[in-house]
Parts: structure tokens; sequence; C-alpha cells
């Protein structure tokens, strides 16, 4: 698996959904042993909330990540500057 986004439109009650997000990726990640090697990273803009999975994150949390029906991306080249989640 390569890298993958899930977009979290920028609603009414989109800060809402992304802490809810937040709460059951943790979840997810604690249900899993929190591997070592599982990065998620985050970046608000461009309308919405954007939480991107790396290949290893994609593959452990693919199940989570298809609920909230991630897409596939390039691997993003701006890391250093977003917000790890895990």
């Amino acid at each position: 698996m390569g890298w993958y986004c899930v977009f979290l439109e920028n609603t009414r009650i989109a800060k809402a959904i992304s802490v809810t997000f937040r709460s059951m990726l943790m979840g997810v990640y604690q249900d899993k042993g929190q591997p070592i090697d599982c990065h998620v990273y985050y970046r608000k803009g461009g309308g919405g909330h954007y939480y991107y999975f790396s290949p290893a994150a994609a593959n452990i949390l693919g199940a989570f990540m298809k609920f909230w029906e991630g897409y596939e991306v390039s691997e993003p080249t701006n890391l250093q500057r977003m917000e790890i989640v895990i």
C-alpha cells in the first residue's frame, strides 16, 4: 500500500467530526498495539481537514481508513510542516 488521505470537508460540524475521527483513530491504534511504524499526519486547509496515512499506517489501519473513505495519494512533500497525530 502507498500513502492514503482521509479528507473531512469543512462544514458547520467539521470540528466535531475531526475530534470524533481522532478519538476513533487513537482507539483503533491502541487496539492494534500502538505499532511503532504507524504514522498519521494532519493538516487543515483547502476547505477541510486532511489526515495522511503512511504506507504502514494504511496497512495496519486499513479498515478504519476505508470506513472514512480514504483514497490513495502521492507521498506528501511537506510532512515536516504537518501535525503528527500518531
